[in-house]
């Protein structure tokens, strides 16, 4: 069966990227992760340039709308070792500059070095999220579990989800190179690897400029090299 991002909130792409493309950036990954000493690497953009410029490339600008701009980026590093469950959840919180009293724009909360807030409905229904495969992912090594068409009840509550753990899921199971796009709204999970094997996965999203507040900014911007003079 095809899925839609429109319709039921997430698409998979196939071979988005090449073998040539996929080495570069598997040795890039591996640099990036060992320097940081996590299997999670968080402002991924600002660590390497290659993946700055991957984010902004004609190869992602095709999957999605022109106006939107990155905004996030992260690197998964699954392996035998980090072999960690993630339980059902949408992803509500964006990374900005500084707290603000806003209207709108709550609770705030602080981790891995950036302030957090839950914006308006309206800015997470515009976001794409782009997960970049470069290993294969299947259910056996903690593919991405997704419930259909959950991205369109807006923000769903603990005791909501757990009613919704009962619906059909599909596991998104990819090979290297392929490009998973979701949105933030849908309900998704992964389990711990039942036979473990290495699951890097590029997490990129994307926003519109006009939906965040005048008041505040990004922290990871558009020109990932202020965030790297930030630091």
């Amino acid at each position: 069966m095809s899925h839609t991002l429109n319709e039921d909130g997430f698409e998979i792409r196939r071979g988005v990227l090449s073998h040539r493309q996929i080495a570069t950036l598997r040795l890039e990954a591996d640099a990036v992760a060992s320097s940081a000493g996590s299997a999670c690497v968080r402002h991924l953009r600002s660590r390497s340039k290659i993946f700055d410029d991957l984010s902004i490339s004609s190869l992602i600008r095709q999957l999605i709308p022109d106006d939107l701009r990155p905004v996030r980026s992260i690197l998964f590093d699954k392996t035998p070792e980090e072999n960690w469950p993630v339980t059902w959840h949408q992803d509500l919180t964006i990374a900005v500059s500084e707290k603000r009293e806003i209207q709108g724009y709550g609770p705030w909360s602080y981790k891995d070095g950036a302030t957090h807030v839950q914006p308006p409905l309206s800015l997470l229904e515009n976001m794409v999220t782009i997960r970049l495969h470069l290993d294969d992912t299947l259910a056996s090594n903690g593919a991405l579990r997704v419930i259909p068409g959950t991205h369109k009840k807006g923000r769903i509550s603990t005791e909501e989800i757990m009613d919704f753990q009962n619906s059909d899921d599909v596991i998104c199971e990819c090979m290297s190179g392929d490009a998973l796009m979701m949105s933030p709204l849908l309900l998704h999970s992964s389990r711990r690897a039942l036979t473990p094997s290495r699951r890097r996965v590029i997490h990129l999203e994307y926003a519109r400029a006009v939906d965040l507040d005048a008041n505040i900014t990004w922290f990871e911007p558009y020109d990932a090299q202020t965030l790297v003079q930030q630091s």
